[in-house]
């Protein structure tokens, strides 16, 4: 299996949409306003106690939080798989987990055209990375229809990846040595935890796009694009990326990755 990107998240800091030192103004009111994340920040919060419930509306709290606050991708899309992994295991949640993938690559197309090249190549590679490995798994096993389902949803998400990018970067086949040493389960090398496979396969792809999260959003919480695209097309490059990152991470969770915050929210190992 090929080596991890770095820790899915850095150690969680108390800074990132924290509120910061507001200048009181006779003349400007609006400066104490809260900021867009601050108000998304505290909402996904009180959704935490409030919604205890309700795992889909606390989910798509935290998922606007990850819209509204690029400084806290990371934190905010573990926190909606989080919440999605509360209702979803066994073979019946796994289909729905399963079609909220395919769901969200059918909808990267506001994505794809946002992307400059180098970071179109990353996302491209890792979703088509995937897509291999799981078929080549599937390939080993007679009852894995789900396994081939999740293998086309990466195959198609590098595919509208594609269609924007300047050249295609896809390989089609990748070194399957690791993948065949270890098919069932393997070691995590970002923090050395076991898990199955599949897994931690969908895990790598959530970190490759988490990557791309962190080189696009500019200081002002929207996606750098062209000059000539206008708000609506960046909000709806946020969203599609967003939504893509917590499939893969609820999918991943679904297969048997830790979903508990101590594995999630740690710093890598040295």
């Amino acid at each position: 299996m090929r080596t991890g990107i770095a820790a899915l998240l850095l150690a969680v800091t108390i800074s990132g949409c924290a509120p910061s030192a507001v200048h009181i103004s006779q003349h400007d009111p609006d400066n104490l306003r809260p900021t867009a994340c601050e108000q998304a920040w505290t909402r996904a919060r009180q959704s935490e106690r409030l919604q205890k419930d309700q795992p889909d509306s606390r989910s798509q709290a935290w998922v606007q939080a990850a819209r509204e606050c690029p400084a806290r991708l990371d934190e905010a899309t573990v926190h909606a798989a989080q919440a999605l992994a509360t209702s979803q295991s066994g073979q019946a949640d796994r289909r729905t987990a399963t079609l909220r993938l395919v769901q969200a690559a059918q909808r990267l197309d506001p994505l794809a055209k946002a992307l400059p090249a180098e970071l179109a190549d990353q996302a491209i590679t890792g979703e088509d990375r995937s897509g291999f490995e799981l078929s080549v798994l599937a390939a080993r096993k007679t009852d894995a229809a789900w396994m081939l389902t999740l293998a086309d949803a990466h195959t198609a998400a590098a595919q509208i990846l594609v269609g924007q990018a300047k050249h295609d970067p896809r390989q089609g086949v990748y070194p399957t040595t690791d993948l065949l040493a270890h098919p069932d389960e393997c070691t995590d090398p970002a923090n050395g935890i076991q898990a199955p496979t599949p897994a931690l396969i969908e895990m790598d792809t959530a970190r490759a796009l988490l990557a791309v999260g962190r080189k696009l959003n500019g200081s002002s919480g929207t996606i750098r694009t062209d000059a000539s695209q206008n708000a609506k097309s960046r909000q709806e490059a946020t969203s599609a990326l967003v939504d893509m990152i917590v499939a893969h991470l609820s999918m991943a969770m679904n297969l048997g990755y830790p979903a508990t915050s101590s594995a999630l929210l740690q710093a890598p190992k040295r």
